[in-house]
């Protein structure tokens, strides 16, 4: 029975949020559009250069309050939002973790000093060669294969 009553006075305290709700989108609807007649009226009199009470910046002023007033009542958002990382702060792009996730990690040799330089050795490719190396061809045949000599570019 208490829980009951508890719900009920919860669904009445909801509807009445909802009023007020409701009740402020109205008022900022209605002031969103005298903000807006008035900027136009201060903008028309600027341009004639009339008897002018307001600068360019009154204005712009005056138009981001209506434009705020405006989102509000229609419910749009009234600032940009940005995407954080963890505990909102920056996005951490971790480059090195995502390379080694990719290719793993590169073993030196165990008797490697620092500074030392390492000889290589090149190993001859087999496939396909990609457009535009070797002799003008786009593609080249892998060796020895029964279409050995190149394509014409």
């Amino acid at each position: 029975m208490e829980r009951e009553a508890a719900e009920a006075l919860a669904r009445g305290k909801a509807a009445e949020w909802l009023g007020r709700q409701q009740s402020l989108r109205e008022q900022e609807w209605e002031m969103h559009e005298k903000c807006v007649a008035a900027a136009r009226r201060a903008l028309a009199a600027f341009m004639e250069r009339e008897k002018v009470y307001a600068n360019l910046a009154d204005i712009a002023r005056v138009l981001e309050v209506a434009s705020k007033l405006g989102r509000l009542a229609s419910g749009m958002a009234t600032d940009k939002t940005e995407l954080t990382g963890e505990d909102g702060g920056p996005i951490r792009v971790e480059l090195a973790a995502a390379l080694n996730k990719v290719y793993g990690v590169a073993v030196p040799p165990a008797n490697l000093q620092p500074g030392e330089v390492v000889d290589v050795t090149e190993v001859p490719h087999r496939g396909p060669r990609p457009a535009g190396e070797g002799s003008g061809s786009k593609m080249l045949p892998e060796p020895g294969g029964k279409d050995a000599h190149p394509t014409e570019a």
